[in-house]
């Protein structure tokens, strides 16, 4: 059996105002819909949230959530890592020397940014940063 944390006497949960959150209704909208609701109970449920995860996960930034789905936090933002790397294989690993120099190879040959991602199994993004990173620029 779930437990459902209540915010005080309205009747509402934390889960519920989660997933609103999560499906775009705006704070002003959660509060219209729910009379005894304040804009602190929504901070509230969201920092219970944070304290949550913070709980849970281990030393790299990793959290698993129930099935096995697997996420990591980067730069704040919790993130599919498995769903991401099913696309690009190396994404959110250091970059070694080696693949450095890859990087600076395929980029003086003229490829793309997307043929370099995909040869590097790298994100787009994150090529373009390392390319910065590596003073490298067209």
């Amino acid at each position: 059996m779930k437990a459902s944390v209540k915010i005080r006497d309205t009747g509402v949960t934390v889960n519920q105002v989660l997933k609103l959150i999560s499906e775009g209704y705006s704070y002003d909208k959660i509060l219209k819909a729910n009379s005894g609701l304040t804009m602190g109970d929504i901070m509230a449920s969201a920092d219970l949230a944070r304290q949550v995860i913070e709980q849970i996960e281990d030393e790299q930034g990793k959290v698993e959530i129930g099935r096995g789905a697997a996420f990591t936090i980067v730069h704040g933002q919790l993130i599919a890592l498995d769903k991401i790397r099913d696309k690009y294989p190396r994404a959110y690993r250091p970059w070694p020397p080696r693949e450095d120099n890859q990087l600076a190879d395929m980029f003086k040959r003229g490829l793309s940014l997307d043929a370099i991602s995909n040869q590097l199994g790298r994100q787009p993004g994150a090529v373009r940063i390392r390319l910065e990173k590596l003073e490298l620029k067209r």
